[in-house]
């Protein structure tokens, strides 16, 4: 999440999301690996609608996502309206990724229901999400708010196959160069300003985010979009040295999500975007810049795996839970008042006050024209990615505190 859920979005060509969408989130690319604790339980056998009689029972639904996509009102509150319709008492299980990678393992192993997976990772070589059966096809008929889906995003080719739907888009941003307005008279227009000396140790980035952390530099430095996520252009000395110094010159990182705690008093970041409304409501004002170079995006994706082919109640509720995260409530009240990210859906407009509809540009179009997606990853490319990755954080510990 991603974080990063993972933004002061100003939306321009409705086109340009159909490019988009190859980048996830999320919030949020193919990162170095991870590791992160899954919860297990003693799975019970889950029987039809029809052959299981109604009772108190208590199922288990897990969840697999970036932190911030499952706050705790509408948890309870899914709970609860699922209860009263059904009879049947469900609990949404709650765990958290640090980095993309994260999901295919607890995936292939069925210990996750449902995920929050990046655009670019579901095809991605090393996953095929799809053509290796790990996620199933959704029934639209019980996520009806799926109508309302920005529609290039709605019928991106990277969720559909055989006329089937594989998952329905949840939230959007970039990877944001922010900035405190407090220390700013003008916002930055690059993204070389990490590369200033004056603000060495006065930012912050995501230290699991390899794959945007190398695809900002190369931007920063000149590189054409179509090669910020190819292995022999930037594995050159200059390069890696520019990737050294931007992590060896880095204040701290955050995991997973950025927070407000995370960006407080310093003047620059590398983010989701998850942290700016905590920050404001504590009278710290940060924005998100759009440097020359462009900006990386990402579309975070719900998906429904494998472990519930043979549970079709779970199954419906999960779909139920995607619906839920696509009504206005959600979409404005959270998404974009609570951790200012992208909405995804289109009727919402009448929730929205003059300022938010000015800065979003609701209806007119979905992402800023410079926003960039990454270059199609190899495993060879990934691979050789992390590798330099791990090379210029060599000697950095990056922990995220419990």
């Amino acid at each position: 999440m991603k974080t990063n859920k993972k933004l002061t979005l100003g939306f321009l060509a409705i086109a340009v999301i159909a490019v988009c969408v190859i980048m996830a989130g999320g919030p949020k690319g193919a990162n170095a690996k991870s590791e992160v604790t899954i919860p297990i339980l003693q799975h019970q056998k889950v029987e039809t609608v029809e052959n299981k009689s109604l009772g108190s029972e208590q199922q288990v639904l897990r969840l697999l996502i970036w932190e911030g996509y499952a706050p705790t009102k509408y948890v309870e509150e899914f709970e609860k309206q699922i209860e009263a319709k059904y009879g049947r008492k469900v609990k949404l299980q709650i765990s958290f990724v640090e980095g993309g990678d994260d999901f295919y393992n607890p995936v292939r192993s069925k210990k996750a229901d449902l995920i929050t997976v990046g655009a670019e990772l579901i095809h991605a070589e090393q996953f095929n999400y799809i053509t290796n059966k790990l996620i199933l096809p959704l029934d639209l008929e019980n996520i009806p708010n799926h109508k309302h889906v920005i529609s290039a995003l709605r019928k991106a080719d990277y969720l559909l196959s055989n006329g089937n739907t594989y998952g329905v888009p949840i939230c959007q941003g970039p990877y944001g160069l922010a900035y405190n307005t407090e220390k700013f008279e003008k916002e930055p227009d690059t993204w070389k300003v990490l590369w200033d000396p004056k603000y060495k140790g006065k930012y912050i980035i995501g230290g699991k985010e390899s794959q945007y952390n190398i695809g900002t530099t190369a931007l920063a430095f000149g590189y054409p979009s179509e090669l910020i996520s190819s292995y022999d252009a930037l594995n050159n000395r200059n390069f890696t040295e520019k990737l050294r110094q931007l992590t060896t010159n880095a204040h701290s990182f955050w995991i997973g999500q950025d927070t407000a705690d995370d960006l407080s008093g310093l003047s620059l970041a590398a983010v989701w975007g998850d942290s700016l409304g905590a920050l404001k409501k504590r009278g710290e004002i940060w924005k998100i810049a759009e440097p020359k170079e462009g900006t990386l995006c990402w579309v975070d994706n719900y998906a429904i795996t494998w472990a519930l082919a043979d549970k079709p109640f779970l199954k419906k509720v999960a779909e139920e839970w995607i619906n839920k995260l696509l009504e206005p409530d959600y979409q404005v009240d959270y998404i974009v008042r609570e951790i200012t990210l992208g909405p995804i859906t289109t009727n919402i407009g009448d929730r929205l006050t003059a300022e938010e509809k000015k800065q979003l540009n609701i209806g007119v179009a979905n992402v800023k024209s410079s926003r960039i997606p990454p270059s199609p990853c190899s495993r060879r490319d990934l691979n050789g990615l992390r590798i330099m990755w791990n090379e210029a954080m060599k000697g950095i510990v990056v922990e995220k505190e419990k």
